[in-house]
């Protein structure tokens, strides 16, 4: 669905991420792991259009839209690890709010606002006010934003951290559900919560993927000394 091809960005002589590549397939969630600084959220940027890469192709469903921001701002959803969420609205004024700056029809509003909520678990919340809610639910929130539009492609940026185990918990079966609507790509640092969700790992680290694996094919325990392994010998 989604193929990064050689995605690069650089500053001066620093190279925030080196030639990337890697495929999203819907029906796959997707983990981007790598150490803070490893090139996680720069990769994502340049997807969603915020930043402008230095080189690279991203194709979707065959044709590179790397340079039509519409056109990403239309397939792909983002979670932001810290995502912008306006406090002094209510969580339904600023799903309609989001479904306005991406969607010009809105004969879709509505259904597409309570499909958001529903799928989220914010349904009864839905006239709570932002201000109003915990990590947790500020972060589901972000999640409903993300797919307001319905997209293609969700990508997400450290969904699950500083959240508590329960909250924790409830991201992973969100993840689980969207992605069989969605492709999914998740970024992360935290070994094993990536071993529980993602069917699919890409190691970033340096800017560069040095490895790939499906996670079925990494023993339960295993994946620091697969993740070890591939860090020490690219120092």
């Amino acid at each position: 669905m989604l193929q990064i091809q050689n995605l690069s960005k650089h500053y001066g002589h620093r190279r925030a991420v080196d030639g990337v590549s890697f495929e999203l397939k819907k029906g796959e969630i997707s983990a981007l792991l790598g150490i803070n600084g490893a090139g996680k959220t720069t990769t994502l940027r340049m997807l969603t259009g915020y930043i402008t890469p230095t080189a690279g192709a991203v194709l979707l469903d065959g044709q590179n839209i790397i340079d039509e921001r519409e056109t990403l701002l239309t397939h792909i959803g983002y979670l932001p690890e810290t995502p912008a969420l306006y406090t002094d609205m209510t969580i339904e004024d600023f799903l309609r709010y989001m479904f306005r700056l991406r969607v010009q029809n809105t004969a879709t509003e509505d259904a597409s606002i309570d499909r958001a909520l529903t799928r989220c678990g914010l349904t009864e919340r839905r006239h709570d006010y932002i201000a109003s809610l915990s990590a947790g639910f500020r972060k589901r929130v972000g999640l409903a934003q993300a797919i307001i539009h319905e997209p293609k492609v969700l990508l997400l940026d450290e969904p699950i951290a500083d959240l508590d185990p329960r909250q924790i918990r409830d991201i992973k079966i969100l993840l689980g559900e969207f992605k069989q609507d969605h492709a999914v790509l998740v970024s992360s640092h935290i070994l094993k919560e990536v071993h529980e969700f993602a069917d699919r790992i890409f190691l970033i680290h340096g800017g560069k993927i040095l490895a790939e694996a499906e996670t079925k094919t990494i023993p339960a325990g295993e994946l620091e000394n697969w993740f070890m392994r591939h860090t020490e010998t690219a120092a």
